[in-house]
């Protein structure tokens, strides 16, 4: 009997209306794929990586930096990206409350951050690499770092005031940060798009990736699981957009992987991110 896929993903955010879209992007899934499709939810990337690793999950969302980072997930085959306002891209920035008197980096020395992990691109990794092309250690800048494991958790955590600033996504018009700001982390979270602003903008980031275990891909082929993501916008449309925040996936694609790999040397480089 076929291997039922077992999908983990860390949520932005989760609430009832997210659970419910969930399930219809597993539905959707089976019934494409002809096979069982059940769904996990983790708190934290860490523990994503671990339950891949187990085989408890062999189809995961993850951050293109976990993906291409993580021994576990290299073990993996990457699948799609997520494609938003026609391209597959998005931007890290660093937010503060509206009411804050921080306007700029420069006035980031003895505040409080919040990060979502330590393999996040837009939560942690691209502010962090931005800040230093700036002339701006990250190094000793902040009294205090913390990691909240969730997009949703960092915005709570500066709304709240138990951090200055926090660093989250963004998604501009057709992909260009001098355009209008469509969606963000801070959108995502009640109270908090009025409440917060953005001081600080990462270069353009490869979207997020599906990764699957090579034995999933064995077992069901890697086109059948590709025409399955792939036709997501077209049976679960508002769903994917809930869970995802994207209008559709689209096939990995080579070049794009390369360059981030070569993004994730230069941040090696810079001492943001450490070697495996």
């Amino acid at each position: 009997m076929t291997v039922p896929v077992r999908f983990g993903l860390v949520p932005r955010t989760f609430d009832g209306a997210t659970s419910a879209a969930l399930d219809r992007i597993v539905q959707a899934m089976a019934d494409t794929l002809g096979v069982r499709v059940g769904v996990q939810t983790f708190p934290a990337p860490a523990e994503l990586e671990r339950a891949f690793a187990r085989g408890t999950c062999n189809l995961v969302w993850c951050s293109p930096t976990l993906a291409l980072t993580s021994p576990t997930f290299r073990r993996g085959e990457a699948l799609a990206t997520s494609v938003r306002e026609g391209v597959a891209l998005y931007h890290g920035v660093l937010i503060v409350r509206s009411d804050s008197a921080i306007t700029s980096p420069l006035g980031l020395r003895g505040t409080r951050a919040a990060w979502v992990a330590p393999s996040s691109a837009s939560g942690y990794l691209y502010a962090r690499v931005t800040l230093a092309g700036h002339g701006i250690d990250p190094e000793d800048l902040f009294t205090r770092e913390h990691f909240y494991g969730t997009h949703g958790g960092v915005v709570r955590a500066v709304l709240d005031g138990e951090a200055d600033v926090g660093a989250t996504f963004a998604v501009f018009e057709g992909g260009d940060p001098s355009r209008a700001l469509l969606r963000a982390g801070f959108h995502e979270v009640d109270g908090s798009q009025d409440a917060l602003r953005v001081i600080l903008c990462t270069p353009s980031i490869p979207s997020e990736l599906w990764v699957a275990s090579t034995s999933l891909v064995e077992e069901l082929g890697h086109e059948a699981l590709v025409d399955a993501l792939t036709k997501l916008d077209l049976r679960a449309p508002l769903a994917l957009e809930r869970c995802f925040g994207c209008d559709r996936l689209e096939r990995t694609s080579a070049p794009d992987l390369e360059e981030l790999r070569r993004q994730l040397f230069d941040a090696e480089a810079l001492g943001v991110l450490a070697p495996d």
